[in-house]
């Protein structure tokens, strides 16, 4: 590993005092595996990826695309014509989060986030979706977590599974991602990563009932990097070509060309195309890179989340230590090719 880049991940994580770092890094055809932290043991090897979990509900509607199952601009009323907002919103809208649902599934001010996550039932789910008016600005930007959840819902209600089947099905098995699960009981309790707030206290393992494909998924940074390969080619042309499709600007409009499907896209001098995410539950942190024409995927997996204050200062970023890693790979390759 580039000695650089192994200074800003343990002086990151001493900073930050995570308690443990699990990083994945593939480039240019070799693989890089390891754990920083002051609690890091290689046997926890399973976090909570958040977020992250969107482009796994992408990509389901990718291949469903594909497939011929369903189309980008099928409206939301041949799904669920019981939604208020239904003859409104489109399957593309919800996967890039132009639909102008809000945020969160929640109504009024939350002054204590781990109790009315925890509290939030199928009943909330329905509820809150079947209370909605029209959105408010379709087509705009708005990062929405209950959009995505209803988009996998509906999904995987059209192809007679449950969300996380209907993901193994088309996904996870035919890339071989075994380690990668919705429920943390399907593992043996010590591979765990216990999570922990901003404050440092041990949280309990996240739980958020039906917002599943919101970003409710377990995987560890080897089937993380097996999935951002396919992304790279290294599970055949037909994946590489299906997955492009959920990693370019999927709208044609300036203030929309950072997104894909669930995917955002960014672009450096050095680096050029790119396309990222992040994750947060209330106890871990995740983040993941891909850079197809550069061969280089990056996994950051970590078991606690930032305090408030951390978010505005880029030391404390978990973006942006993994922005500068590609760079640094990046930049690197091109200095020897010149060399």
């Amino acid at each position: 590993m580039n000695r650089q880049i192994d200074e800003k991940i343990r002086a990151f994580v001493a900073k930050s005092s995570i308690p443990q770092l699990a990083v994945g890094i593939w480039h240019n055809g070799e693989s890089y595996y390891a754990n920083f932290g002051h609690e890091s043991q290689a046997c926890v090897d399973v976090f909570e990826i958040g977020s992250v979990g969107k482009t796994f509900t992408a990509t389901l509607l990718a291949v469903l695309v594909d497939k011929g199952l369903v189309s980008l601009n099928d409206k939301v009323d041949k799904f669920k014509p019981e939604l208020p907002f239904a003859k409104d919103v489109t399957l593309l809208q919800l996967a890039n989060h132009t639909s102008g649902l809000p945020s969160n599934p929640f109504k009024g001010l939350i002054l204590d986030t781990q109790k009315a996550v925890k509290n939030f039932s199928h009943s909330d789910y329905c509820n809150f979706l079947n209370g909605l008016n029209k959105p408010l600005t379709s087509g705009k930007f708005n990062y929405s977590n209950i959009g995505m959840a209803l988009l996998g819902n509906l999904l995987a209600d059209h192809v007679g599974s449950t969300y996380e089947e209907a993901v193994k099905t088309y996904i996870l098995d035919p890339l071989g991602m075994s380690d990668t699960h919705v429920s943390n009981t399907v593992y043996d309790e010590h591979r765990l990563a216990i999570g922990h707030g901003g404050d440092g206290k041990a949280v309990a393992h996240f739980k958020w009932d039906s917002m599943e494909p919101a970003g409710l998924w377990r995987s560890t940074t080897k089937d993380m990097i097996v999935f951002l390969k396919a992304h790279l080619g290294y599970s055949g042309e037909q994946w590489k070509n299906l997955l492009a499709k959920t990693t370019v600007a999927s709208i044609n409009d300036p203030k929309c060309d950072h997104v894909g499907l669930a995917w955002m896209l960014a672009c450096g001098d050095v680096v050029g195309d790119f396309a990222w995410h992040n994750g947060q539950t209330l106890g871990q942190k995740s983040m993941v890179v891909c850079c197809p024409n550069q061969d280089t995927a990056i996994v950051m997996l970590s078991n606690k989340a930032p305090r408030l204050w951390h978010n505005f200062f880029s030391s404390y970023s978990i973006e942006q230590l993994s922005f500068e890693m590609l760079k640094e790979l990046i930049g690197g390759k091109e200095h020897e090719q010149k060399a």
